[in-house]
């Protein structure tokens, strides 16, 4: 059963007998195989990820193609699903199932595998880029917008809800958003929950999955998950718990790169005016892909740090940076310019600061809920930073 699967590509997986038989007949004892081994990174994930979807996408849509090989190839499948046999359904030579997948790659419309491996444009992300709305003043509300439609919702903090079939709750009061219930397939609606800076919320989706959206930050999702995928589209900070669907995988979709997962918990920081993106993982694996420059597999406590320039992984406290869905920022010899960033960001203020570096980083940790002049006097005491407030503008200093 071991073999060198570390060396393997798409389709040696798809003349494996034991992959096959696993991805058709799965069973608690063979995931546990095959989850330690993309763990321990003794397989390639992307590879892994294109045979699984190659292998269920078949299984699932038989091609329309006047192809005799395409079609045996069909038939085997829907045979070994009667039988249950551990026998290989690619017993077709090899260089024909690579013909099959090649039309998959270059775009034949009866396969949909994951964009994330042929990494060609989503609808939601052209969606987002074309239409995504961002509120920065200072006393906007949260926004819900569905089509036409918005939705306003009074105070700083917002808990947004849907259920399966797509009924939405905003603090705990249903909400009729009849064009929410006009997608389908071929045409998904999508909506935007839209959180200014000094706000945040929290965004229950349709497939349970719980999303806390920090201040600053946009995200469009669909109404109910369609077809074979669940993906969302992140401009800001999210921390994410993802419910597990083995055959849905969960795509979140930023500027610069995606983060695909079965079922997990992650933070993803992605606003559009930083340069660098982060995506810290808590629990369960993911694999990170930038638009530019190879996918990245994602164990626990690690964190993923892009830029155009350069993509670094590292371990780190996560706590660090999940802390602040429960109002506390946790900071270990961070810049206090990125400090001073973040308290700009959630308290909803202009910070005017030096154009030099500082050179000063600092540790420690600050209650949210606490005023923020309070705050920054702290952060005066124990470094070299003064600040004054002038037409609603904090001007930092450093001596």
């Amino acid at each position: 059963m071991y073999k060198e699967y570390s060396k393997y590509k798409a389709f040696d997986f798809l003349e494996d007998d034991f992959f096959i038989d696993s991805m058709l007949h799965p069973s608690k004892e063979n995931e546990i195989f095959w989850k330690k081994l993309i763990l321990s990174e003794k397989v390639d994930a992307n590879e892994f990820i294109t045979a699984y979807q190659i292998l269920k996408e078949i299984q699932k849509n038989k091609p329309e193609v006047e192809e005799r090989l395409l079609d045996d190839l069909w038939l085997r499948i829907v045979e070994t699903n009667k039988t249950k046999k551990r026998k290989s359904i690619f017993s077709v030579p090899l260089k024909y199932v690579a013909a099959a997948g090649l039309l998959l790659v270059i775009g034949v419309s009866y396969f949909t595998i994951s964009r994330l491996n042929t990494y060609s444009k989503e609808e939601i992300t052209d969606f987002a880029r074309e239409n995504i709305i961002h509120q920065h003043d200072k006393n906007a509300e949260i926004q819900l917008v569905s089509g036409q439609q918005s939705l306003a919702v009074e105070g700083a903090q917002a808990k947004v809800e849907y259920d399966d079939e797509g009924n939405l709750k905003v603090n705990k009061q249903t909400v009729d958003v009849k064009e929410n219930k006009s997608q389908n397939e071929d045409n998904p609606a999508y909506n935007q929950l839209i959180v200014p800076y000094g706000k945040r919320a929290f965004l229950t989706l349709s497939d349970g999955s719980k999303l806390w959206v920090n201040t600053g930050t946009t995200v469009v999702y669909p109404v109910t998950f369609v077809k074979n995928k669940r993906e969302i589209y992140v401009d800001g900070e999210v921390f994410a718990e993802v419910t597990h669907d083995r055959n849905k995988p969960f795509i979140v979709r930023t500027d610069k790169l995606d983060v695909q997962v079965l079922g997990t918990v992650f933070n993803v920081t992605a606003y559009k005016e930083d340069e660098q993106v982060n995506v810290v993982l808590v629990s369960g694996s993911v694999n990170v892909k930038p638009e530019k420059g190879k996918a990245t597999l994602i164990k626990p406590n690690q964190m993923y740090a892009y830029t155009d320039q350069s993509a670094t992984l590292r371990n780190v406290d996560v706590e660090n940076y999940i802390s602040w869905k429960d109002g506390i920022y946790i900071f270990k010899n961070e810049p206090i310019e990125d400090i001073l960033l973040r308290l700009s960001r959630y308290y909803n203020v202009t910070m005017k600061l030096p154009s030099s570096p500082s050179g000063i980083n600092c540790s420690g940790k600050l209650e949210l809920k606490d005023d923020l002049n309070e705050l920054l006097n702290g952060l005066s005491e124990i470094t070299s930073m003064s600040y004054g407030v002038k037409d609603n503008e904090y001007r930092i200093k450093f001596q």
